[in-house]
């Protein structure tokens, strides 16, 4: 064991001074294991002598103690390490011999232990990175991610909360019928509009046609000569409907031919001057048509301006035609009491000849 120590020291002189220094330590260890390999030597040749020379010199037979150097490496590579003390491991199973055979076969470990000692740095296996863990990961992509600036907070600044995660799902199907619900009254109110505006356009575009339709009338209903009451008398019907269209066949149109036949200068003129619709349903309608009327004689004419007319209309074929005629102050109740004027279909419109006949001078 002095002997391999003593190697040991020399080798790691060695490597520390590659040039004179080593040489001196190892030259030191050389004798020093001659020295312990030769102390076996003599006691084996003579026993008998050196015991006495022991008993006689005491304090000289015992041997000098000499200084062990111990060298230490740090071995940082795994498999020099194992190489190590797999070297060791062997040596400690190894049966210890005699003080010869064990110089030996500590030099010939020497060797081994110089070459597994003088292993270049180089051969190292390169360590493996470290792995970071993925919380440092998750660490460096959160301080990449540039962060938002701060929301102003004023007296009038409102910061809306977020839901919840678990809430998230519920949020959006909120969302989506609530969509669904605002669509489908912008949907509703946009036909209601039109359906109004559609209203409104049949509405004004069916006035209109009843107020030609009474425009047209009373400029026709009084308006009879003895030379055009026939064509007037035409154009009156194509206007009229129903009782009235009835009335005036019957009753009004006879006294009219009979009353020209008798005295031919008698003539009813009517010229419309303004009408007033009234209520209008899609299939009626209320009209009051304001007239001037004038009746000519032999005596000379008499003029009734700004007669009013109301009249009740009808669609009748697609058509609106005027049904019923009530002069100022007469409706249903009252219109067969006679007190209604010139109209037509009524006994008072046809010009009667006595009333329009003047009576013979003596």
């Amino acid at each position: 064991m002095t002997a391999k120590t003593t190697k040991e020291a020399a080798d790691a002189a060695r490597e520390r001074e590659p040039d004179g220094g080593a040489d001196e330590v190892e030259a030191v260890a050389s004798e020093q294991d001659e020295a312990v390999e030769d102390a076996p030597e003599q006691q084996e040749e003579d026993p008998q002598a050196g015991a006495e020379e022991a008993a006689g010199r005491p304090d000289a037979a015992r041997p000098k103690r000499k200084r062990r150097v111990r060298v230490i490496e740090v071995i940082d590579d795994d498999e020099d390490l194992e190489d190590v003390l797999q070297a060791i491991e062997a040596e400690d199973d190894e049966d210890e011999p005699p003080a010869r055979p064990a110089a030996k076969a500590a030099r010939t470990a020497k060797p081994a232990a110089k070459a597994s000692l003088a292993k270049p740095a180089a051969a190292a296996k390169p360590r493996p990175e470290r792995l970071e863990s993925p919380e440092e990961d998750a660490e460096e992509r959160a301080a990449s991610v540039p962060m938002r600036p701060a929301r102003k907070v004023g007296p009038f600044s409102y910061t809306p909360t977020r839901p919840p995660k678990e809430h998230a799902g519920s949020s959006a199907l909120v969302s989506v019928v609530v969509t669904v619900v605002v669509a489908a009254l912008l949907a509703s109110l946009a036909i209601w509009q039109w359906t109004r505006a559609s209203d409104l356009a049949s509405d004004k575009d069916a006035r209109g046609d009843v107020s030609k339709v009474a425009l047209q009338y009373g400029d026709v209903a009084f308006n009879y000569n003895a030379s055009n009451y026939q064509s007037q008398a035409a154009k009156a019907e194509k206007l009229m409907a129903g009782d009235l269209l009835d009335q005036f066949k019957q009753s009004t149109l006879p006294g009219l031919a009979a009353a020209f036949k008798s005295d031919s200068q008698v003539g009813m003129s009517s010229k419309s001057t303004d009408v007033f619709v009234g209520s209008v349903n899609g299939k009626f309608a209320t009209v009051v048509v304001m007239v001037d009327i004038g009746l000519q004689t032999k005596d000379g004419k008499v003029s009734q301006p700004a007669t009013l007319l109301r009249l009740a209309l009808a669609k009748v074929d697609g058509k609106w035609k005027v049904t019923k005629q009530y002069p100022s102050g007469v409706n249903d109740s009252n219109q067969n009491t006679g007190s209604n004027g010139l109209v037509p279909g009524s006994s008072a419109a046809s010009p009667s000849p006595s009333a329009t006949k003047s009576t013979p001078k003596n």
